[in-house]
């Protein structure tokens, strides 16, 4: 780690939407698109997605956190196809939060898609040290600074493409989607989504993202 903690930060600068894959904007179709990700949703994952819901003025709201069933998802072309394939160390080269917004009126049926840069990090430095049971955390909130665990905790890795980690026991799991892409980069993307509508007039899906690619270190 002190070898890490001397060298050089780097950084990548990539597309917002970036290994995600979105449902086809049009009315017709995107359902269709959000449902195709439902087979992977396993009996542990959906006991995580506790969300909460409530109504004020009309206005109908759904929200989770952490989610895995988002309106945007992980590219399945970054699946994790041997566990082994994770384990080693890993420092942060991207650390950013973006929200995605599709929103259909249904007087048109016309989808509207926004995405929104919300936070790109350069300072705060982050290193990951992955065992086949154990992930360990650790970051620094400027270059040159020392490394300090930030958390340790057990992991499971469900349908290729969930990251659930946990302290005791796995019920109690966060979970995130997890990848590595065609450079060899390891992924994880967080969610929170929050879906609105009035009935008969109007609904939106938004996802807000963080999303962290780490390099691997050697």
């Amino acid at each position: 780690m002190q070898k890490i903690e001397t060298g050089k930060k780097e950084t990548i600068d990539l597309p917002l939407d970036y290994a995600n894959l979105f449902p086809t904007p049009t009315f017709e179709q995107w359902d269709k698109d959000y449902n195709y990700y439902e087979r992977y949703l396993t009996p542990d994952i959906l006991r995580t997605q506790m969300g909460l819901a409530g109504e004020h003025n009309g206005i109908h709201t759904w929200w989770c956190m952490p989610s895995a069933r988002t309106h945007v998802q992980l590219d399945t072309a970054t699946m994790i196809t041997d566990n082994k394939a994770i384990i080693g160390n890993w420092r942060s080269v991207c650390n950013r939060r973006v929200s995605y917004t599709d929103s259909v009126v249904y007087s048109n049926k016309k989808i509207y898609r926004n995405t929104k840069l919300l936070h790109n990090e350069t300072e705060a430095d982050a290193f990951l040290s992955i065992t086949d049971s154990k992930f360990n955390l650790y970051g620094a909130d400027k270059p040159g600074e020392k490394f300090k665990r930030v958390a340790s905790k057990s992991y499971e890795i469900q349908s290729k493409r969930f990251l659930m980690l946990y302290g005791i026991s796995a019920a109690s799991a966060a979970v995130s989607f997890i990848g590595i892409d065609k450079e060899g980069r390891l992924i994880i993307n967080s969610y929170m989504v929050e879906e609105r509508k009035v009935e008969g007039t109007y609904i939106t899906y938004q996802a807000v993202m963080v999303q962290m690619i780490y390099k691997r270190q050697v």
